[in-house]
């Protein structure tokens, strides 16, 4: 409370020093919620009220987050004088509050919500969200634009973006799924503000090395239909015809793929990697291999936590035997299976691969379907489950309520403990990663906080944590977890 208080008396400060009124994002009810609201008066007698709004005190524990959002051109009353500051949100509100707050960003995301129309105020605050993976909807394609936003999902939205408990301390803010009232809206938005937070972390990079040009018209499909930002690996040395003739053993290319410590030089380098949540990994098959380059590139910069997705082009030679090496050069990675295409694939193949990724499920979201979550020492993690019959059969299982696992260390690189029920197999070889829920000899949960490669069967997914904060959490010795759906 004391922090948040804080919070909100460095804003007000700033608040305060603003002279003029920005066109705001809701008005009044009724009304489009993104129209501007003309600027409004303080009559004599009501200068102990906050910004000119008859029901808000300037006593009120929400004065200043009422100031900081109307002053910064975020939020209006509702019409007639009033803020209603126990009134509710509607989702799309909030969102076109975020895009505000955020500068109006202009993104070339698809919009997947079948009931977002265009051309509303709401929409292109919704497509940013969506592109940034600050939301999910409901998870069937619906968005609910009108619906109040709840505390749940104002919470889980604001933490993507902040990867702060912005809501912490409000008063009566539980994280509940009861609508968030405009003035506990307002506060979090201050909070979020006041951090300088910057929701650019969730963008998508798609990063390619392309020598003949047939991997680069893949990375252009890729980034074209997710509105991504293109970075090319371009070889400080560029190849030539010669260096890429593989029936010549002593080509530059032949050389360098038979030497595992070659590692070629790259011209430039990618600008903030911290704001990218998901890389597109693209190059070409030498050898059944991918260049020594993308190795320079895994090596030159911080993968941590990122969703790293491998594509390749071949005349033949699939992905399989090079996502391995791959792996290991960025073990803290999240990694997920890649794809391969042929030379000159068309942008509609692509798109069938890309779509069927489900890209939204990269990180958890408010709204999701599918989602577990997992109690331990005090921390609430996230996953997203697995598309197989183990992983729904575990969703049964927890249909009946939460579920407590005693799980004992094992090797110093998994967490082991009964489910107490038998649950189907689904094995294959997995290169399991930090984060990966695993199902043990078909009635044991593992979580990895370290890397291993057997036959497995995987239940899921663990999200937006890093391998070494997932170890402290877990902890050195045995814990307790319990399993429960979101």
């Amino acid at each position: 409370m004391k922090k948040w208080m804080r919070l909100a008396a460095a804003a007000l400060g700033l608040a305060l020093g603003l002279a003029l009124l920005l066109p705001a994002c809701a008005a009044r009810r009724g009304e489009d919620a993104g129209a501007p609201a003309a600027p409004m008066q303080t009559p004599a007698g009501m200068a102990g009220l906050s910004a000119g709004f008859s029901d808000v005190d300037s006593g009120a524990w929400y004065a200043g987050a009422v100031d900081y959002v109307r002053e910064h051109g975020l939020m209006e009353g509702v019409g007639e004088g009033r803020f209603d500051p126990e009134g509710s949100l509607t989702r799309a509100m909030l969102i076109t509050v975020l895009w505000r707050q955020a500068g109006q960003p202009v993104v070339n995301y698809l919009m997947r919500f079948s009931d977002v129309d265009g051309g509303q105020w709401y929409t292109e605050a919704i497509r940013w969200a969506a592109g940034n993976r600050l939301v999910g909807g409901y998870g069937n394609g619906l968005f609910g634009t009108g619906d109040p936003i709840t505390q749940e999902h104002l919470s889980l939205i604001l933490q993507r973006i902040t990867d702060e408990p912005v809501t912490d301390g409000i008063p009566g803010f539980d994280g509940s799924s009861r609508p968030a009232t405009r003035a506990q809206a307002a506060a979090a938005v201050m909070n979020c503000g006041t951090l300088g937070a910057d929701p650019r972390a969730n963008r998508i990079l798609v990063a390619y090395f392309s020598a003949t040009g047939s991997t680069r018209g893949v990375a252009e499909h890729i980034a074209d239909i997710v509105g991504a930002d293109l970075f090319e690996i371009a070889p400080e040395k560029p190849y030539t015809g010669a260096d890429l003739d593989y029936r010549d053993a002593s080509s530059r290319a032949s050389r360098e793929q038979d030497d595992p410590a070659a590692r070629p030089a790259i011209h430039g380098e990618v600008e903030d990697m911290g704001q990218y949540g998901v890389v597109f990994l693209g190059y070409p098959i030498w050898h059944g291999q991918a260049p020594k380059i993308i190795s320079t590139f895994l090596e030159g910069c911080d993968l941590s936590g990122k969703t790293v997705i491998p594509f390749c082009t071949s005349g033949g030679s699939g992905i399989d035997g090079s996502e391995g090496a791959l792996n290991a050069l960025a073990p803290w990675a999240r990694w997920r299976s890649g794809e391969r295409f042929g030379a000159g694939a068309s942008r509609e193949a692509v798109k069938g691969w890309v779509d069927g990724l489900e890209l939204g499920a990269t990180g958890p979201m408010e709204g999701a379907d599918g989602m577990l979550n997992i109690a331990v020492n005090k921390t609430v993690l996230t996953a997203a489950l697995a598309d197989n019959s183990s992983a729904r059969a575990l969703a049964e299982l927890l249909a009946d309520g939460p579920l407590s696992v005693e799980m004992r260390d094992y090797n110093r690189m998994e967490k082991v403990g009964p489910l107490g029920a038998d649950l189907p197999a689904n094995d294959e070889w997995i290169d399991a990663q930090a984060g990966d829920l695993i199902l043990y000899q078909g009635n044991q949960l593992v979580i990895y906080y370290g890397a291993n490669s057997w036959s497995l069967t995987r239940l899921g997914r663990i999200e937006g944590v890093g391998a070494g904060e997932l170890r402290d959490i877990l902890g050195g010795g045995d814990v307790g977890a319990t399993l429960s759906m979101g």
